[in-house]
């Protein structure tokens, strides 16, 4: 009776290792995902900042070179 309850807690504790391994893993997957998803964010909100900036002052350039033939 002992070495079968050895052997069955020697199984459930491969199995669990064997669970909590995958879990871990697509854990780490979808984390880089979600950190590749934040830069992506963060590249955007740069860009985005810098033409607020700039925009206004591009954009009048541009006026001046093409309607009024500078």
């Amino acid at each position: 009776m002992r070495r079968l309850s050895k052997l069955s807690s020697t199984c459930s504790m491969a199995a669990l290792r064997a669970l909590v391994w995958v879990q871990l893993s697509a854990r780490q997957h979808g984390q880089g995902l979600v950190e590749y998803g934040l830069i992506l964010v963060l590249i955007m909100v740069v860009c985005v900042g810098i033409l607020t900036l700039v925009g206004g002052k591009l954009s009048s350039v541009w006026y001046n070179k093409i309607i009024m033939g500078w």
